[in-house]
């Protein structure tokens, strides 16, 4: 009998296993290969597209030049008069594909070559036409851009045309960009300032009926706060003439207001307050609500605005402030701020007279007594007394007289015309003591 025994593979078993571990090598090689295959061919296949892609981008164009060429040449062959300030926009289909062309004409200086409207530099010496064609899909390329000078004849024009060139500037006098100007009146123009805050409209019909509005939302203010201007304009024949406009971004002034009763700080309330500045026209007023208010959008002007009570110029501070009775300090003088463009600038407290009454019924202090008081701006203001008949809020606008009236809610009296110019609240009590002598009513 014959024992089998464990050991060493025979021969054939051992090549069997050999080419089984060389199958699966083999397809794991075959799937790698195809799979480089697939990436190269991926690759390929792209550099194709692509290499289409940037064929037809560039045949477009191609076409936008060529569309931008004979738009320019379209132009150069129109008379002298009708390529004149010339606006226009357009569009032409070419292959299947349509190209937005925009076109104008502007008048430069022989100095710069660009539309300048300084007083001493200002002339209309050459016509610049400059053409730029789009297409829908740039995909990164810049539109076409073509410009070309013309000179005008000598007897282009008549006599009885002008120029005119409008500046618009900021506070520090530097050209303000993209403020959209609309002329009207002998003509009817639209442009937008170029980098130098410039529109130059050469060769108008003269007349003096012009009118140039400006604005650009949202916070651009004039000198008097007005977020759109409206400038009249006059034209000459045979002269250009400059116009420069202050326009920049506004700002805020938030302001605070006291009063002082026997040099105590007490919180006021205006209802009304106004900044005045001399580069504006006339006062500009804004609500005050719980002893503070913020001022509509204000011109950023590099020197200060002066900050006043109530809503007109009669409430004005003199500046430096009347002296009051002794035994206290100079009183202070009107509180003043400057605005930077974009921004809210708060003020120091805004300090206001103090108007010191006590009403009484006979001998007795009134408790929820009226006292009624009319400033010169027409702002009614109507307070009740506390307990010993004297007034929580005791602060007025400053005035050379004031019309007051007290009640205790049967009878009431009208006082003569009170000023009110006292800062520091030192004065002597005001008590008015209403009798049965006094007429029947309350004060409304």
């Amino acid at each position: 009998m014959r024992r089998l025994t464990t050991g060493a593979c025979p021969p054939r078993e051992r090549l069997r296993s050999a080419a089984r571990a060389q199958d699966g090598s083999f397809l794991v090689e075959a799937l790698v290969s195809a799979f480089i295959v697939l990436v190269v061919g991926f690759g390929v296949l792209e550099l194709l597209d692509r290499g289409t892609e940037i064929g037809g981008e560039q045949r477009m164009q191609a076409v936008a030049g060529n569309v931008a060429q004979t738009e320019l040449e379209r132009i150069r062959a129109l008379p002298v008069a009708d390529r004149s300030n010339l606006r226009d926009d357009s569009q032409r289909t070419v292959g299947g594909v349509t190209y937005s062309i925009s076109s104008r004409a502007d008048w430069v200086n022989d100095d710069s070559g660009d539309a300048t409207c300084t007083a001493a530099g200002s002339s209309t010496d050459y016509m610049k036409v400059s053409t730029v064609v789009t297409w829908p899909d740039l995909s990164g390329r810049k539109p076409v851009t073509l410009e070309s000078i013309s000179t005008p004849g000598v007897r282009a024009f008549g006599e009885d045309q002008g120029s005119l060139a409008v500046k618009v500037s900021d506070r520090k006098g530097d050209g303000v960009r993209g403020v959209q100007l609309d002329l009207s009146g002998g003509a009817t123009l639209s442009d937008a300032t170029n980098a130098k805050g410039c529109v130059m409209w050469g060769f108008l019909p003269a007349a003096a009926s012009y009118s140039v509005s400006f604005s650009r939302p949202p916070d651009y203010v004039t000198p008097d706060g007005d977020q759109v201007g409206v400038e009249p304009i006059s034209l000459t024949g045979g002269k250009i003439k400059t116009r420069e406009l202050l326009y920049d971004q506004g700002g805020h002034i938030k302001a605070k207001f006291v009063t002082k009763r026997r040099g105590t700080a007490i919180a006021t309330d205006p209802l009304f307050a106004h900044v005045t500045h001399s580069g504006m026209i006339g006062p500009k007023a804004f609500a005050v609500a719980s002893g503070s208010g913020t001022s509509g959008l204000l011109f950023p002007f590099t020197t200060a605005y002066t900050i006043h009570a109530d809503s007109c110029s009669q409430a004005d501070v003199p500046v430096p402030a009347p002296l009051p009775s002794p035994p206290s300090p100079a009183a202070p003088t009107a509180v003043a701020a400057t605005v930077a463009p974009g921004a809210t600038t708060a003020s120091a407290d805004v300090q206001l007279p103090v108007l010191n009454i006590r009403v009484r019924s006979g001998t007795v202090n009134k408790p929820g007594a009226i006292v009624r008081v009319r400033t010169p701006c027409g702002t009614v203001y109507r307070r009740t007394t506390n307990a010993s008949g004297t007034l929580d809020d005791p602060g007025f606008p400053y005035a050379e007289s004031l019309t007051v009236c007290v009640s205790d809610g049967t009878r009431q009296r009208t006082l003569l015309p009170l000023p009110n110019k006292n800062f520091n609240g030192w004065e002597t009590l005001n008590t008015q003591s209403i009798t049965n002598t006094d007429p029947l009513g309350t004060c409304s």
